[in-house]
C-alpha cells in the first residue's frame, strides 16, 4: 500500500532543508535545482509545492515565526509586565527552538539583501506584512502598559516604529560587524530595554 503523503509536512520539509543552502550561498545565488538536490527531490516537485523560489523563502519564514509565537505564548505569563513581554518576543534565544540561531541571522541577512534590490515588491510586502504582526503586538502591550500606569508614553506609533527600526537596523549591523548571533540578540534586548525605560517616562 502507498504511503500517503502529507503536503504540508512535504511542503515544510522542502523548504527547511534549503536554508543552510540559503546560507551558504546567498538566497539570489541559489537555483531551484540545488534545493531539489537538497531536498532529495526532483526538480518538477519543487514545481508541486511551490510557484518559485521566493515562496520557499517565505514558507522557511511563515514556520519559524509560527514556532516562535508557540514558544512565546506557552512562556508569557498573567502577572508579566508590559515591557516583560516584549523582551521576550524579541528573545529569540527561546523562540527559535532547535534551529541553528546563527543560521537563522544570516538568512535573515540574506533576506534583506534579497529585499534591497528585489524589483517585484515580492520581499518588501512579506517584509511589510510581517513587521505588521511586530507592529499590533507592540501597540497592544504598549497600551496595556499606559492603561496599567506601567507607561507613560507621548506617542505610541512612533515608539512602536522605533522598537521595530533597532531591529530591522541592528540586522544590517550585524552583518556588516560580523556580529554572532548571541552578540546581536545581547544588543537587541539592551536598546529594546533603554527605549522602553527611557522613552516610557512621566515628564
Amino acid at each position: 500500500m502507498a504511503r500517503i503523503i502529507d503536503k504540508d509536512e512535504k511542503r515544510s520539509d522542502i523548504a527547511l532543508s534549503s536554508i543552510k543552502l540559503f546560507c551558504d550561498k546567498g538566497i539570489q545565488q541559489t537555483s531551484i535545482d540545488e534545493i531539489a538536490k537538497s531536498a532529495g527531490v526532483a526538480k518538477g516537485t519543487i514545481y508541486l509545492y511551490f510557484k518559485n523560489k521566493e515562496e520557499i523563502v517565505f514558507t522557511i519564514w511563515d514556520i519559524i515565526i509560527q514556532e516562535h509565537e508557540t514558544t512565546f505564548q506557552q512562556l508569557i505569563k498573567p502577572n508579566m509586565s508590559a515591557k516583560e513581554k516584549i523582551l521576550m518576543y524579541y528573545d529569540f534565544t527561546q523562540g527559535l527552538g532547535d534551529y541553528d540561531k546563527e543560521q537563522i541571522l544570516i538568512l535573515f541577512q540574506h533576506f534583506i539583501s534579497s529585499m534591497l534590490i528585489d524589483k517585484t515588491n515580492l520581499y518588501s510586502d512579506y517584509f511589510d506584512k510581517s513587521f505588521q504582526v511586530d507592529y499590533d503586538f507592540i501597540t497592544a502591550c504598549l497600551n496595556e502598559g499606559v492603561e496599567k500606569g506601567e507607561f507613560f508614553i507621548d506617542d505610541i506609533d512612533i515608539l512602536t516604529n522605533t522598537i521595530i527600526m533597532v531591529l530591522k537596523g541592528l540586522v544590517v549591523k550585524s552583518k556588516a560587524s560580523n556580529m554572532s548571533f548571541n552578540d546581536t540578540q545581547l544588543t537587541l534586548s539592551k536598546h529594546i530595554s533603554y527605549l522602553l525605560e527611557n522613552c516610557t517616562k512621566e515628564k
